[in-house]
């Protein structure tokens, strides 16, 4: 008898993360969280922001230890926030470190339904 294997299906999302040269509203700076706690591969956190006065579709980006690194670009947060909201499994993790002076970060966001 044959069984029949639910297989999920996934969209994959290779995006940076954006405002990482901006400093928190409680001061902090992002580019010193990167630094300390963001390295290539590291599971990363997504959150909405609807209360965020600049764009109420924001979604945040937090290191793994919850601190503020930055955000998703407005494209890409118009997708990912679609699939938060309608409960698509949203894993995130860093997929590049780099820089010099400046400090970013890439992503590697898996949607699966």
């Amino acid at each position: 008898m044959a069984k029949i294997i639910k297989i999920p299906s996934a969209y994959v999302l290779d995006t940076k993360v954006v405002g990482v040269s901006k400093e928190n509203s409680d001061g902090s700076s992002r580019q010193l969280i990167i630094a300390r706690e963001v390295a290539e591969n590291d599971p990363m956190q997504l959150e909405l922001e609807p209360d965020n006065p600049y764009d109420p579709q924001a979604v945040k980006v937090l290191s793994k230890f919850g601190h503020h690194i930055g955000y998703l670009g407005r494209e890409d947060a118009a997708r990912v926030r679609m699939a938060m909201l309608n409960d698509v499994q949203v894993t995130a993790k860093a997929s590049w470190v780099s820089g010099e002076k400046m400090v970013g970060v890439g992503l590697r966001i898996e949607l699966v339904n």
